[in-house]
């Protein structure tokens, strides 16, 4: 059902007239958010992303949510299991906000499932805004992707936590 939603998410981006860019999860981000600050943390970042493969390692795309722009990244080790159903992967992911004040590098680890389709990575911010927090990725695999016009593409959110800082 998730895949089909998101399919038509593409879909009808696709065929409007406004430049397409991720959005934040429907009201989860707010919540998390006030609750976080009333106990005296900082809020979670939220950034949306939809990101591709132009040549293998780079990755490219765009980011939303809590911070709109640029994705870039490079793949930095592909492991995938005997079983051929899941790939442990390790990646450097960029966003580049449109604030250039809120861009950062975060350096992430985990593991993708071909037959789910899904992905989860943790990691750190090893360079930029909020530099030494904890991320936490989770991504979808979407084909065809024809709002970027790729073949494939990969539509997520890294959840950045400041209180984790050094």
């Amino acid at each position: 059902m998730r895949q089909a939603m998101l399919g038509f998410c593409f879909f009808a981006a696709a065929c409007s007239s406004q430049p397409f860019s991720p959005t934040a999860p429907s009201g989860l981000a707010g919540v998390a958010g006030t609750q976080a600050q009333a106990n005296g943390r900082a809020a979670n970042v939220e950034v949306t992303f939809t990101k591709w493969v132009p040549a293998f390692p780079t990755l490219a795309g765009v980011t939303g949510g809590d911070v709109p722009g640029t994705f870039a990244g490079a793949v930095l080790s592909r492991d995938p299991f005997d079983n051929g159903n899941i790939v442990q992967l390790e990646a450097r992911y960029e966003v580049i906000g449109q604030d250039a004040a809120h861009s950062f590098v975060a350096h992430i680890e985990g593991k993708q499932n071909n037959e789910t389709q899904e992905a989860v990575f943790n990691g750190t911010i090893i360079e930029g805004w909020l530099l030494g927090a904890q991320v936490h990725v989770t991504y979808d695999r979407i084909a065809p992707c024809p709002a970027f016009g790729q073949a494939v593409c990969f539509t997520g959110v890294i959840r950045v936590m400041p209180g984790s800082a050094n």
